[in-house]
């Protein structure tokens, strides 16, 4: 997703400079970018320099930071990024993602949204694929998204996996597609999954996305299954493809 948002903000007249987390971002985001550098997210100090050298005046936050990662890689973390992290009171990706938007704020650059630039991969209320869910599999909606929203209100996950009125597997620190993979593998066969907002969702920061790698997590031995995105919450990557891709596996997507 970074380099569709990238290649909007350049179509929109902006000069990019990209700082990646992986070669492989980087390889992703060098043709959208005046300049592409390879960094730690712990190095605030040297991410701060680099934009700075290149006149950036404002930022944009887009894919997920591997957090664990990071805290269990202390030497490479810098002694500003250890000032900030001794000043909050938890380590809830809530609690670090608002402390970083404002310290940069505060650094004197604009803190831009994912939405300004990926408004469209939003979608609206609506069955998007040829198969549509039955009674039983509304009912697993009805019955796992309040569940959903409760667990993201309270910063554990926004990924539900249900099957049968039964919660199944709740997404935690592994993210939502091993989640889906552990739930695929206890309930060995087709699961409803459902992916929401927290209540209170910070738009400068991580707004929650599905893409082919949602999909693939759901394939088991038997065909089947149901994806529910809260509708104009959740930034779906690679619609067409995923669309296509959920057909020919019989599973069901739908905005609610």
């Amino acid at each position: 997703m970074p380099e569709l948002l990238a290649k909007r903000a350049v179509e929109k007249g902006m000069v990019v400079v990209s700082l990646a987390m992986s070669a492989e971002a980087k390889a992703r985001l060098t043709p959208h970018s005046e300049q592409v550098y390879e960094i730690f997210p712990g190095q605030i100090g040297r991410n701060l320099k680099l934009l700075r050298e290149n006149k950036c005046d404002s930022v944009v936050f887009c894919g997920k930071v591997p957090k664990l990662d990071m805290l269990k890689n202390m030497t490479k973390i810098d002694w500003v990024a250890i000032r900030e992290l001794s000043r909050l009171p938890d380590f809830k990706d809530d609690t670090i993602q608002r402390h970083i938007g404002d310290w940069m704020e505060l650094e004197g650059f604009k803190v831009l949204t994912q939405t300004e630039f990926l408004s469209h991969l939003y979608q609206e209320v609506g069955v998007l694929t040829k198969n549509k869910p039955d009674a039983f599999q509304y009912a697993d909606i009805d019955f796992g998204f309040k569940i959903a929203k409760e667990s993201a209100r309270l910063e554990i996950g926004q990924t539900l996996v249900v099957y049968d009125r039964m919660v199944i597997a709740v997404e935690a620190a592994e993210g939502t597609d091993r989640t889906i993979q552990r739930a695929v593998q206890i309930n060995k066969g087709p699961v409803t999954v459902i992916k929401v907002a927290r209540p209170i969702q910070d738009q400068r920061f991580d707004i929650p996305t599905v893409g082919m790698s949602t999909l693939q997590a759901m394939i088991g031995s038997k065909p089947g299954g149901v994806l529910a995105i809260e509708a104009g919450q959740i930034l779906m990557v690679d619609e067409q493809a995923m669309i296509e891709f959920a057909d020919r596996n019989e599973i069901v997507i739908v905005a609610v």
